[in-house]
């Protein structure tokens, strides 16, 4: 990846450098690490974990417990196989980065008027008796 590319998956803010990884773990509420999975099934197509395994080089049982997670998030969707002699597998198919990068934004939006409001209502009285007179 040369610098250009590298940058804009980079967001400096005051108090922190984001990362997409960063950032889609605390939307979704999943690992760092479980990202890699996510992109790595939005690149191959619908994929089996052993498949998943192999190509980014983890154990079977640590990329079964990412997919969970991306599927407690949203973020993957499972799909049976039938076997036409008997039997089944799953397959585990990402939903589009476009869809992704959309629920990204309402969520920054929404925690942004959230924010906004909790700053309205903040009253000095109480930001005062909070930080200067309850201290011991």
């Amino acid at each position: 990846m040369n610098g250009d590319s590298m940058s804009k998956l980079l967001l400096k803010t005051p108090c922190t450098t984001w990362t997409l990884d960063s950032l889609m773990a605390c939307i979704f509420g999943i690992k760092v690490s479980d990202v890699k999975v996510y992109f790595d099934i939005l690149k191959n197509g619908p994929s089996k974990i052993n498949d998943i395994a192999e190509r980014i080089h983890r154990d079977r049982s640590t990329v079964q417990r990412a997919v969970q997670n991306l599927l407690n998030a949203g973020l993957v969707k499972r799909k049976q196989v039938n076997i036409k002699d008997g039997g089944y597998y799953y397959v585990y198919e990402a939903i589009p980065f476009e869809e992704t990068k959309k629920i990204i934004k309402a969520t920054m939006e929404e925690w942004c008027n959230n924010m906004k409001k909790w700053v309205d209502e903040l009253e000095f009285e109480d930001v005062v008796r909070e930080y200067l007179e309850n201290e011991e």
